[in-house]
């Protein structure tokens, strides 16, 4: 047998050997996969499904209760505000059937929706009070506040003033500052620098005078009285600075023009007054 023969038998033993040998790995089998994928599905949790009548059920509580809070939030924050321009007088009746007279350039401010709860209002100028009796009344304002039952009082509550005057039944008053004074009728108290001061058998028609145009100022300093006739005219008094605190002290009825009433209060006082534009008006002292 030739060389080559022979290499060629080696060869395939060569091969024969090598396959004997090895030992190929072949890929899973159908079954075997699915059978993996069948094990790996079960493992994964379970999808929780949620049936439509519950998910609305759902979604309508949730809209009531946004409603109820939206109805508590207007409840809590609605308000109505009640005024009167300079020159004007106006008569409000409150939720309870409660009145209040304004003098000009007054406001009030209640919350309608919560009054049968809470019978509050915030208050500010002048007002004549007649209230229900029911549970408490409370008014407010920037100076102090005033209590009540059932009963009627004036309250004049402007600038750095705050004074209140009970006609019949009984008022609690107190101020910022934490005094307080109950009055009974003919009673009056006001801040005097600061301090909650009381006046017994006090003239109440002198403090209700100007629901009938009747204007009263005992000791009163002129700045305040000219401020009045400023409201009720609906006109621009200049003062001299000067003439602020000097006291005044006299009554008048409202007259049909204002000049009238400017000649009844400057007279006696030795000033006088200059009209300098159509309803502007300085008062000077004379000398």
């Amino acid at each position: 047998m030739s060389n080559k023969n022979i290499h060629s038998e080696d060869s395939l033993n060569n091969e024969h050997s090598f396959l004997g040998k090895g030992k190929i790995v072949w890929e899973k089998s159908d079954a075997e996969v699915w059978a993996e994928l069948e094990k790996k599905i079960s493992a994964q949790p379970a999808v929780k499904t949620i049936p439509l009548r519950s998910q609305i059920f759902r979604w309508s509580v949730a809209a009531v209760l946004l409603i109820l809070v939206g109805l508590a939030g207007i409840a809590t924050f609605y308000s109505k505000t009640i005024g009167t321009l300079p020159g004007e007088h106006l008569i409000a009746f409150l939720p309870d059937g409660s009145k209040v007279e304004l003098n000009a350039s007054s406001t009030l401010t209640y919350y309608p929706l919560r009054w049968k709860l809470q019978r509050k209002l915030d208050f500010e100028g002048e007002g004549f009070f007649n209230v229900k009796k029911g549970e408490q009344f409370l008014v407010k304002s920037a100076n102090g506040s005033t209590q009540v039952l059932g009963t009627s009082f004036n309250i004049y509550a402007r600038d750095e003033n705050y004074r209140v005057t009970c006609l019949t039944g009984k008022v609690n008053v107190s101020t910022l500052s934490g005094d307080h004074i109950v009055l009974l009728p003919n009673n009056h108290a006001e801040l005097e620098e600061g301090k909650l001061v009381m006046k017994k058998m006090f003239n109440p028609e002198r403090a209700i005078g100007w629901t009938n145009n009747q204007f009263f100022f005992a000791g009163r300093p002129l700045k305040e009285v000219i401020d009045e006739i400023e409201r009720q005219y609906a006109v621009t008094i200049e003062l001299d600075p000067q003439l602020n605190n000097r006291n005044f002290g006299s009554n008048f009825s409202k007259k049909p023009n204002v000049e009238e009433v400017l000649g009844l209060v400057c007279k006696p006082m030795n000033l006088k007054f200059v009209k300098q534009s159509e309803n502007v008006y300085r008062i000077v002292d004379k000398s």
